[in-house]
């Protein structure tokens, strides 16, 4: 009888371990969303709609990385349309102002073209 309660016990704290976890991940989850919507101003579902975007570029842009096949030049082109796509997915959510809050400068800047229109003073 003795190995079945420890099976049970182990099943038991396994379980127990599981729901904690579990819990810790909706809690982070929510403490986000209600950060991201006090930096943005916004309601919850449009920050979580905006953390969820977040996320998901940052699961492709990591499988990205972990990919020994392509060139780095193939995967600076990959991650530049997933940045692309995130950015775009962004813009139909938040207003330029709350966009420029949570888009990185440097990403902002990449699509900066300069004024190639001399200003000559005569």
């Amino acid at each position: 009888m003795k190995p079945a309660i420890t099976t049970y016990s182990i099943i038991v704290i396994l379980l127990m371990t599981a729901a904690k976890s579990y819990g810790q991940t909706d809690s982070t989850r929510r403490k986000s969303i209600a950060y991201m919507s006090q930096r943005l101003n916004t309601d919850t579902s449009t920050a979580g709609k905006v953390i969820a975007i977040q996320e998901g570029y940052k699961r492709a842009v990591k499988r990205l990385i972990s990919n020994g096949s392509l060139t780095d030049l193939q995967r600076r082109a990959a991650i530049d349309s997933l940045m692309d796509g995130k950015n775009q997915k962004l813009e139909q959510l938040l207003t330029l102002h709350q966009r420029d809050m949570i888009i990185p400068a440097s990403e902002r800047r990449r699509n900066w073209q300069p004024d190639t229109t001399a200003h000559t003073t005569h």
